[in-house]
């Protein structure tokens, strides 16, 4: 039988890629609910008087269907049986420069002194060997090479904008920078300046400009005078801003530099070399040949660029939304050359149609209670229309049409074309008209859809009201918030594809958008040429790691495939438990009874799971409304009926969801876990049966309980109440052989979009107790938001060696290895200045005599867009993908440092994601051979799957601890669906339901898994 990888919370925690949103200038030429009267296109008018001009232009309908999305990629046959290979193009041998200054730059046993230890000195620690376990492999890799001109400079400049331009949101007590209006701003100072013209000028469209060539600049710097103004207007307007845009001096790079650095050895670096700079620069300079392309979107900060598909708005995500396929690039380094690497990205997007279209699609029930999730998704959308003199005008929707006391407007919430009603002293209205009557009589529209509310297009203080009938969104736009569990499978669904696949994209049509080629003159013109080639590096696949559970009274040895494994009949888990107090609650009314209670813990007998009858054997029936409108009274019902089964002595509690409920799931949670000391497994009950398919055999039938479901949440249940799993045979242990290490898992989670302002970040330490590596207790807080360094470390870190010690006899671990998740590249210096500190704090607390463990420390990263891609048959997995085991430590490794990328999964579908591993403390002596057998073996001690994960298991713990927290305050990080609605909420810490740990019964448990 056999368990799945991932579970845990049903989640919709998928995002769209971002953008920048602003707010423009109140609009001109719709209908103004308030404030001034008349504009340019007619006569003052009196209060609430419209604005514009004769009616120019069509406008789009009320319709609401997506047509059907379809990838050419999809369409094409692989001639390859699941192998890119590029036409024209052998297999090159990775380059043998490359690899004899690598071996060069080893130095084995070197260690790094702390003492005194700061940002400025700090280097990683050098890498002590190469690789040599396992079976050698060339992979091609989604890098290109970067080849630069020697002597070639590159000269920096900075910009200012005075006035700046500034978001127009009221809540803001600090205003950002206007992103895109500061673009649109640089755009037009450069096409209206001869020298900032021509492929040899790059910039960011922010504060930064590069040239090819030193500018003439009076006493370095120059100031351009530059009114702004919107693309599709024809110039500047009588009231268009008037903006000093300044260029100042800021130095040069120099490109040799950067190249003599990659050749140094380590701790070797130039007083005046900025790595930093360049990489920066060459990055801008990267992004020349998209930002300019006009029928590409994105860009800025993010480094990821689409282009809309031929023949249609994108695939269909629901609910409003469509995904684009697009690309990432970024400008990298690695021993002796500077790489591009560019990888395919997913977004999701507003699709260009009708606004009232786009209304339905999200909303199909326009009842009130469902009108203000409506307005977030809408608000901040960019939005066109051309009825005034046939000219097209780009305004902002701020919301939909409310009623302002201030202005003496009085028509209902969410206000329609006739429930909308004004004085119209321009038409010499007699009494009020509404704006349905307004449109027909000024511009001659007859409203086809009058009972749908109006958008604001103005603001709070000067608001102007236009039926969404009229207005057409633009194309392009981002949506930046979180996708819903419908829309992240969908999302899914679009961004699944296979490595062969994903490579044809990158080089068919990724280089193509970024302008990888030996010939562009965006790039020649600084120096440096990319050769749209991928780059390919040597691997090795690590050999299978055997398991070991029990069989009778013994150790029972599994030798593993393709990273998976099945427990076989008579074989249980290595330290089974017992299952008391408990019972079933079912959250909603299903054919779920005595008999397959009876089956389940039959099921969980086979491995070693074995319990009491449950209380209830037929499961208590709690049903629930359901829906974002009852969370309430459901999460009140959950509240009762938990507290009853905690008065009744009930310590674990198998509950079955009515769907993938996100809202039930985190209430379950957070009542049982820290409230009532409740152990509890959450599953829908569509998940306890068996599946039909065409592919299997079954035994048991389809529609019976499920042998293989009810092992997985036997899994759960053993880790929870303190079992052990499957174990490692000693010899695959490594350093960790004698028992004497403490493995810890670190993590950070931060709040997403619909969090309340100022919500905190979650922080999670686990930690092993002994030698067996199979049980993993926490401490998790709230802390400080966006803070990446856990701030309560000391304490949380004592937390789990006063256990170990208390698990070991009274000793304390020799070693401690902790594998920290979550830190991006320019936080590992700050990582070993901050929190290691408080690390060494707590042993030094705890330990006799003075003597403290020695301490390594690796961090994990998973958020990084390095791919590898099989070139030989023999050595690809049933998805095409490398097989599992995959392990890469040269080639596009870190040129100073040690690192390795490592795939200890399989990936079911689509292209596998390595994890990049980067040793930044090593005081234990490892080697690059154990480190990395270690790692990957690791990966095969998950306990609630018979399968090898991507992320070694401390790390992964410690990712499934900070959700759990999020779980607990799913409504603080979930407030702000309704944007409009919550836009003044703030988190406030002295009311906060949770912000740190457990119910004191639950605190040594895995209460998380």
């Amino acid at each position: 039988m056999s368990g799945r990888a991932r579970g845990g919370p049903p989640q919709g925690r998928g995002r769209g890629t971002g953008s920048d949103s602003s707010r423009s200038d109140p609009a001109r030429g719709g209908f103004q609910g308030g404030g001034r009267g008349g504009d340019r296109g007619g006569p003052r008018g009196g209060r609430g008087a419209p604005r514009g001009g004769p009616r120019g232009g069509g406008r789009g309908g009320g319709g609401g269907n997506l047509p059907r999305y379809q990838d050419q990629y999809e369409l094409e046959v692989d001639p390859n049986n699941g192998i890119f290979t590029p036409q024209n193009e052998p297999l090159q041998a990775p380059d043998p420069k490359v690899e004899e200054r690598e071996n060069a730059l080893i130095r084995p046993g070197e260690e790094i002194s702390l003492s005194g230890l700061s940002l400025d000195d700090y280097t990683l620690p050098a890498r002590p060997s190469y690789g040599t376990q396992g079976r050698p492999i060339v992979l091609r890799t989604n890098y290109f090479n970067m080849l630069t001109k020697p002597g070639a400079q590159i000269f920096r400049y900075q910009i200012q904008v005075s006035p700046k331009i500034l978001t127009k949101t009221s809540k803001d007590e600090n205003p950002k920078s206007n992103r895109r209006k500061t673009r649109r701003l640089i755009q037009l100072v450069i096409q209206n300046t001869p020298p900032l013209q021509g492929p040899g000028i790059a910039t960011d469209f922010q504060m930064l400009l590069f040239s090819a060539k030193q500018l003439s600049l009076e006493n370095g710097s120059r100031t351009l005078q530059q009114r702004y103004y919107e693309p599709e207007e024809e110039g500047p307007g009588p009231r268009s801003t008037n903006h000093q845009v300044k260029i100042t001096e800021d130095g040069s790079i120099s490109v040799q530099q950067l190249v003599d650095y990659l050749s140094s050895p380590p701790g070797v670096t130039s007083p005046n070399f900025d790595k930093g700079g360049a990489l920066q620069a060459l990055n801008i300079i990267m992004t020349r040949t998209a930002n300019n392309d006009p029928t590409v979107y994105g860009g800025g900060a993010s480094n990821k660029f689409y282009r809309l598909p031929e023949g249609g708005p994108g695939f269909d995500l629901g609910n409003g939304l469509v995904a684009l396929k697009g690309f990432y690039t970024s400008v990298r380094t690695s021993t002796l050359r500077i790489l591009v690497n560019i990888n395919v990205a997913n977004g999701a997007f507003y699709p260009a149609m009708n606004l009232l279209g786009l209304m339905r699609l999200h909303t199909p029930n326009s009842a009130n209670d469902q009108m203000s999730g409506l307005e977030g998704f809408i608000s901040r959308l960019r939005v066109s229309h051309s009825y005034i003199q046939g000219k097209k005008k780009i305004k902002t929707v701020q919301g939909f049409a409310h009623p302002s006391l201030k202005l003496k407007q009085d028509f209902p919430p969410f206000g329609t074309a006739h429930t909308i009603k004004f004085e119209c002293a321009e038409l010499q209205a007699t009494g009020k008209i509404s704006v349905f009557q307004y449109f027909k009589r000024k511009w001659n529209i007859e409203l086809k859809k009058p009972d749908d509310p109006c958008v604001n297009l103005g603001n709070k203080e000067h608001p102007v009201f236009v039926p969404p009938e009229l207005l057409e969104i633009e194309p392009g736009q981002q949506y930046n918030k979180k996708l819903d569990g419908s829309q992240t499978s969908r999302m899914l669904q679009f961004a699944v594809r296979k490595p062969a696949e994903n490579a044809r994209r990158i080089i068919d049509q990724g280089a193509r958008m970024m302008g990888l080629s030996m010939t562009n003159p965006n790039l020649l013109e600084f120096g440096v040429k990319v050769a749209p080639s991928m780059l390919t590096v040597r691997a090795r696949i690590l050999p299978p790691v055997p398991i070991q559970y029990k069989s009778g009274r013994n150790p029972k040895t599994f030798t593993t495939s393709n990273g998976s494994w099945n427990m076989a009949g008579g074989t249980s888990f290595s330290d089974g438990r017992y299952l008391r107090n408990w019972t079933v609650v079912k959250f909603a009314r299903n054919d779920i009874g005595r008999p397959d209670i009876a089956k389940f813990r039959e099921y969980a007998r086979n491995c070693g799971v074995g319990s009491d009858e449950p209380a209830h054997p037929d499961g208590i029936l709690v049903e629930l409304q359901t829906g974002k409108f009852n969370q309430d009274a459901d999460d009140k019902a959950i509240e009762t009926i938990l507290q009853t089964a905690a008065e009744k002595g009930m310590k674990v509690l198998l509950v079955f969801l009515p769907s993938v409920d996100a809202f039930i799931y985190s209430r379950v949670k957070f009542w049982a876990e820290v409230k009532f000391g409740i152990q509890t497994i959450c599953s829908a009950e569509r998940k306890i049966r068996v599946k039909p398919s065409p592919d299997n055999n079954f035994r048991p039938p389809p529609g019976a309980v499920s042998p293989d479901y009810c092992a997985n949440i036997a899994h759960k249940f053993n880790l929870k109440l303190g079992g052990l799993n499957q174990t490692l045979p000693s010899e695959k242990l490594g350093i960790l052989r004698d028992g004497k290490t403490m493995l810890v898992g670190m993590d950070v989670t931060h709040p997403s979009p619909g969090s309340l302002e100022k919500s905190p970040s979650i922080a999670g330490v686990v930690a092993s107790i002994d030698g067996q590596y199979g049980q993993w207790p926490a401490s998790m807080q709230a802390q400080e938001g966006r803070v990446e360094m856990i701030q309560a470390l000391e304490e949380m870190f004592g937390e789990r060696l006063d256990l170990w010690q208390k698990t070991n006899k009274g000793a304390f671990p020799e070693r401690v290895i902790v594998y920290r998740d979550g830190v991006s590249e320019g936080q590992y210096r700050t990582l070993l200045v901050d929190e290691l500190p408080k690390i060494r704090e707590a042993c030094k607390k705890r330990y006799p005599g003075g003597k403290t463990p020695k301490i390594s420390v690796i961090v994990c990263g998973k958020r990084h867009h390095t791919r590898f891609y099989p070139t030989n048959a023999q050595n690809i997995d049933r998805s095409t993908n490398s097989k599992n085991g995959t392990v890469v430590d040269r080639g596009v490794t870190m040129e100073k440092g040690w690192d390795f990328f490592l795939q200890a999964h399989t990936a079911l579908k689509g292209t596998a994601k390595p994890t990049h591993y980067v040793v930044i403390l090593d005081e234990n002596g490892m080697n690059a051979d154990g480190l990395e057998a270690l790692t990957h073996n690791l990966c095969y001690l998950f306990g609630r799957a018979t399968k090898a994960v991507s992320l070694c298991p401390p790390a992964y713990y410690a990712d499934l601890l900070c959700e759990r927290g999020r779980a607990y305050l799913y409504k603080e990080f979930n407030a702000r669906d309704n944007a409009t609605a919550t836009t003044e909420q703030t988190f406030d810490w002295d009311r906060a339901p949770w912000l740190k740990g457990v119910h004191a019964s639950l605190k040594d448990t895995m209460f998380y898994i």
